[in-house]
């Protein structure tokens, strides 16, 4: 794939009152700190409240740093909804309380008698334990998902502060309000469909009925759609069912007219010049074994859980702040620090819903240890859904709707809303086609 490095120079504007080079300066200890300072932070809040500028005192201990200063602008807004329940499907918990026990952790990491379901309870997580970290991460890697995620158009928006924008094309008008200079567009169609693991597919031994489904944890195919120079341009990655492969990948460059294969170390550099990676995407989407992971404890956060909204929805003068209703929820908070000597990140900060194990923020430090990057993440409860529903209805999970990724080094941001989305069922016909690496010259038909 043509990784393009887009540099964009920080910038002087008359937005927020928080400056960039601040920020930068945070590093990892700025955040654990914080987590140490507001531990057991009571609110002074209630649901059914609306806080504003005048009240971000109030939320600086729901909000981790980094992330609590995207919110200081005069038009902010937080509306405070009561925590919801979302529980993962009942097949999910099934196959949970059937293999419990059984997963253990091998010598290097690995997963050794895993079937289905979450591999570890709740309760043997302790920052204590020098493998916690390592179970929220395989807990988190086999989280309940059905059988993966579908996108109609997922779209990538390059987005800095100053200026305005106008309507952007193929994407809601209402999307993203005028703030911002939007510097680059980028829209797929996506799906990322599982092959192993499966708790609703007992009877198939937990895997999907096609030819060697076993050997794959997931798939992912990725078909652009505009700009037009980037039209047909198509990524398929295959992730194995062993931990110690490598991903496989593989693009279809339509200028080129041929397919040519992606090297693991391209997974994380800069997605098709944004300010993320593939093994970024969903907060992350890496392998991992590739990472040392930490289990820092637990901590109350807002979030974005249930928006009522059919697709993420920004606002703000540099509109890229999330809109949405925000609850406050139980995280977990794990550190993840790259094995890899050359990787461009030092280690990785996540907030991880407690009950549903979705990232809702998070941020990436440079090799220099300093703040680089922020996610802040949109979310929304399947049977809640009334765009799509047959899509949705059933299936029981936290959907992504979309996140926020500001690069504090330079002051672009980039947005990735996902829009006439669902967690569906598949067709095993479909699947089979859709992910045959000899097809992807022909295309999405």
């Amino acid at each position: 794939m043509p990784f393009i490095v887009l540099f964009v120079g920080l910038l002087l504007w008359s937005g927020p009152s928080w400056a960039q080079d601040e920020r930068s300066l945070m590093t990892r200890e700025t955040v654990l700190e914080w987590v140490q300072q507001y531990q057991d932070a009571q609110p002074e809040f209630t649901p059914g409240e609306t806080l504003g500028l005048g009240d971000m005192e109030k939320l600086r201990p729901f909000v981790p740093p980094g992330y609590f200063e995207e919110f200081q602008f005069s038009e902010v807004t937080f509306d405070i909804s009561p925590p919801g329940d979302y529980p993962p499907r009942p097949d999910y918990l099934e196959a949970t309380e059937k293999f419990a026990g059984q997963t253990q952790l091998a010598e290097d990491g690995s997963l050794r008698n895993y079937t289905a379901g979450q591999p570890f309870p709740v309760d043997q997580l302790d920052p204590a334990d020098s493998v916690s970290g390592l179970k929220v991460g395989w807990n988190f890697n086999f989280r309940w998902q059905h059988y993966g995620i579908k996108v109609g158009n997922f779209a990538t928006i390059m987005i800095r502060p100053g200026g305005t924008h106008g309507a952007l094309s193929g994407l809601p008008e209402d999307m993203i309000q005028p703030g911002g200079t939007v510097e680059r567009v980028l829209q797929q169609r996506y799906q990322r469909v599982y092959h192993s693991h499966l708790s609703m597919l007992p009877e198939q031994n937990y895997t999907l009925p096609v030819d060697g489904a076993a050997e794959f944890e997931w798939k992912d195919i990725n078909d652009f759609t505009d700009p037009y120079e980037m039209r047909g341009l198509r990524v398929l990655i295959q992730r194995s069912s062993d931990p110690h492969r490598a991903d496989q990948a593989w693009t279809y460059v339509p200028s080129l007219r041929k397919v040519r294969r992606v090297s693991a170390e391209e997974k994380a550099d800069s997605f098709q010049g944004s300010d993320t990676t593939l093994d970024d995407f969903f907060g992350f989407s890496g392998r991992v074994l590739d990472y040392d992971w930490t289990f820092h404890g637990w901590k109350d956060v807002l979030h974005i859980m249930n928006s009522p909204h059919a697709y993420a929805r920004y606002y703000g003068p540099a509109g890229r702040a999330p809109l949405g209703p925000w609850e406050l929820r139980k995280a977990m908070i794990v550190e993840l620090k790259p094995k890899r000597e050359n990787h461009p990140y030092s280690s990785k900060i996540l907030f991880i819903d407690a009950q549903t194990y979705r990232v809702v923020s998070g941020m990436a430090f440079n090799q220099e240890g300093t703040l680089w990057k922020v996610w802040g993440m949109q979310n929304s409860w399947s049977e809640d859904a009334r765009h799509l529903p047959e899509m949705n209805t059933g299936a029981h999970l936290s959907r992504y709707l979309g996140v926020t990724v500001v690069d504090v080094k330079t002051g672009q941001a980039s947005l990735f809303p996902a829009l006439d989305m669902g967690y569906p069922e598949v067709d095993v016909e479909e699947v089979l086609s859709l992910y045959d690496v000899n097809k992807l010259t022909e295309g999405r038909r």
